[in-house]
This record gives structure tokens, sequence and C-alpha cells, in this order.
């Protein structure tokens, strides 16, 4: 598999929206574990082409139970866009789940997914699955993988040179 394969699946009619991203990455499993789940590397890749994620923006207690909050900047208008959840489940280094919402402007939370990361290692560096889900629609599923295709796109750059 290449490092720029991204899936997405699909659900049937009679299933909620989920989001699946597979991914393989040339960097052992504890480099992509570090650049996922470290703060300070995070500006290197999160968001899509177009954004930036500020370090100052982001915040996080990296434990069971543990909330996070972090905001995107679109780069041509400068708009903000803040996300924020709970960290449901830690367990390095192969997986981690948390929770994941929009925050709107009047400081409520928008419509809530689950997202769960697996790695494993693969032969020339690390598989990943990304799940993400049920949305409330298709088109809000597919808006999101095209995000984090892009995201997952930066990150494979970034373990790559890393470390």
């Amino acid at each position: 598999m290449s490092e720029a394969q991204t899936t997405t699946t699909k659900s049937t009619p009679t299933e909620e929206p989920m989001l699946v991203i597979t991914r393989h990455f040339e960097a052992p499993v504890s480099r992509v574990w570090s650049a996922l789940t470290d703060p300070d590397q995070a500006p290197s890749w999160w968001g899509p082409h177009g954004f930036h994620t500020p370090r100052e923006t982001i915040e996080t207690d990296f434990e069971v139970g543990g909330r996070y909050r972090a905001c995107m900047i679109k780069d041509e208008t400068g708009e903000k866009l803040w996300w924020s959840g709970i960290h449901t489940r830690i367990d390095p280094p192969g997986a981690f789940e948390f929770t994941y919402a929009w925050d709107n402007e009047d400081g409520t939370r928008g419509y809530e997914t689950e997202v769960a990361v697996e790695l494993e290692e693969e032969p020339g560096g690390t598989g990943m699955t990304f799940t993400q889900g049920p949305f409330e629609s298709v088109e809000s599923r597919d808006g999101h993988g095209a995000g984090w295709g892009e995201a997952f796109d930066r990150l494979a750059s970034h373990v790559r040179t890393a470390g």
C-alpha cells in the first residue's frame, strides 16, 4: 500500500454514516504515535491544506477523561474553527480514542462524533486505521474525510522527516 492511499468506506442505508481512512506511513509506530499525540508536533500537520493550527491554540490533557481543545485557522481569511473533545481510550503506542465536535461561536458544541485511531507495524512502516462517526449526514462524513485525508498527507511528510 502506498503512503498516499486513503480509503473512505460508505455505510449501508441501515447504518449510521461512518468514515474509515486507512494509511501507510513510512515511519516506525513510535514516531507516528508521537506525531499524533504530541501537541508540539501538531502544528506541523494538523489540518487540511490552506489551514494551520498554532501551538498556542492547542490545549490537551492526554489521559483518559482528559479534555482537549484546538483551533484551525483558514490561511486566506483568518477564520477560526475551534474543536474539542474528551480522550476516552489511550493504549500506547497502538490505539487511542476521543470524542470530536466543532465548537460553535456561542460556546456550545456542535454534533459530536467518536474517533478511533489504531496503529500497527507493517513492513516498511506503520499502518493506521482511522474511524470517525457516526455523522449526521453522508455530506458531513465526506467533508471530514477530505479534510482528514489532506491532514494525513501532511502527517506522512512530517513523520518521514521527523526524528
